[in-house]
């Protein structure tokens, strides 16, 4: 829904001031240097940077908790893009801080980067320093590496930025020159102590399962060769409603991690939900040994992919789908049939990886073109070879213009997509992709 939309990037906007609120004491606290000189601007820059890094380091921490953030947002995806911009790029500004102490001191480029321990603020450096270099493992292992590491690898790399955090405020309380003296500097410290302190609670809360709801297997299908369909029923008079496109996670256990996966039909009768994945990944594995009356836990539900769909039933829709990305569109397709006009475009490997075909062809019928780029077998009726470009969408819709689109994909398919779709001029509020991780 248009209004729903508002009220998200209200709350985005709500957020940027909240953040950027949070960074002006860094600037109003600190005391200007008496004497003006090189040294001394470079040591209150490194300062004033310093407070900022710290304030970003936190909202990394609290942008990084979905199970609060779940409960203000529909949507997470755009809280994880602010999270991982300032991690990219906050990161940087953290690195200019001990740079500039080392200006300031007149040492070498070494000086704030390799531990000391011969004195005793030295050794409170140490605090800083292995802050920093911590940092520096996440930040090449996000922003520089992220493609070239499997995503188990990577998020145990992304959990060292747990540690950074009290490092770096220990470091604070141990040398801040104007901390130890200034009373309100240590007021803002002991702020930042405290929101650290309450998200680490709720952390914890999230790890020990209390936010979240459990669920009972009642029943797993295979759908092709490596995809699985579960059927999840509430054991509590707590349960999820989700919405069509919307997503859940699942957790396995009090030491299991957790994935998003699209919710395939949600009934309203019995409160059960049908999710669909694909098995690539030792956390999929673990899915598929799932024995009926196993207990699983989920949180949600997320999402505002197709929020527009539901309250509008006349514009005509195309859902270009790649893979197991065909799971948010399978209810609302299922639903609508041939009431509205609606196409789905579906990319697959081949005939054999093709997840839901068959039902969402029943009901789509010519509108339902599959595309596969590995099938050897001849191709039929509503069939091509290939992958899905401009040519092939103009081949099929009349007008290419007038249709919204819904993408969902892996990440390439999705910017292709969207290259083909300018290409056509379809305008870029027309254009809807699902983007779901955490």
């Amino acid at each position: 829904m248009l209004v729903n939309s508002m009220k998200e990037r209200n709350k985005r906007a709500a957020l940027y001031a909240a953040i950027s609120i949070s960074l002006v004491p860094c600037f109003g606290l600190l005391t200007f240097p008496s004497v003006v000189s090189p040294p001394s601007l470079a040591l209150y820059a490194s300062a004033i940077l310093g407070y900022i890094g710290l304030v970003l380091l936190l909202w990394m921490y609290v942008l990084g908790t979905k199970s609060v953030m779940g409960l203000w947002f529909t949507d997470l995806a755009p809280v994880l893009s602010i999270h991982k911009w300032i991690g990219k790029y906050g990161v940087v500004l953290i690195a200019i801080h001990p740079l500039l102490i080392t200006y300031s001191y007149g040492k070498s480029l070494l000086y704030s980067f390799i531990p000391k321990l011969d004195t005793v603020a030295e050794r409170h450096i140490l605090l800083g320093q292995i802050a920093f270099w911590l940092l520096i493992i996440i930040w090449i292992s996000s922003a520089v590496i992220r493609d070239k590491l499997s995503w188990r690898t990577w998020k145990y790399f992304h959990f060292v930025t747990y540690v950074c955090l009290p490092f770096a405020l220990l470091h604070v309380l141990d040398l801040g020159s104007q901390e130890q003296t200034h009373v309100l500097i240590k007021a803002y410290l002991l702020l930042l102590g405290l929101v650290l302190l309450a998200f680490s609670l709720l952390r914890m809360r999230s790890f020990l399962n209390l936010d979240r709801t459990r669920y009972i297997v009642v029943s797993q299908a295979k759908l092709t060769e490596s995809d699985y369909s579960l059927r999840l029923r509430p054991l509590t008079s707590h349960r999820l409603t989700p919405k069509q496109g919307q997503y859940v996670y699942i957790k396995l256990g009090y030491l299991s991690e957790d994935h998003p996966f699209s919710v395939v039909r949600y009934d309203q009768a019995t409160d059960e939900i049908v999710l669909a994945y694909r098995v690539f990944g030792m956390y999929t594995k673990e899915l598929k040994k799932l024995q009926v009356n196993s207990t699983v836990f989920l949180s949600g539900p997320y999402g505002s992919f197709m929020e527009e769909l539901v309250s509008d039933d006349t514009t005509p829709v195309v859902y270009l789908a790649g893979g197991i990305g065909i799971t948010p569109f399978a209810d609302r397709i299922m639903q609508q049939g041939t009431i509205r006009e609606q196409w789905l475009f579906a990319a697959n490997r081949s005939r054999s990886s093709a997840v839901l075909i068959p039902t969402l062809k029943s009901a789509l019928g010519d509108r339902c073109i599959c595309v596969y780029n590995c099938e050897d077998g001849s191709l039929g009726e509503g069939e091509e070879a290939g992958y899905i470009t401009a040519e092939l969408l103009k081949k099929y819709l009349i007008y290419p213009t007038r249709f919204h689109y819904y993408l969902c994909g892996p990440p390439g398919m999705i910017a292709a997509m969207r290259s083909n779709l300018a290409t056509l001029t379809v305008p870029e509020h027309a254009i809807h992709s699902e983007k779901f991780e955490w």
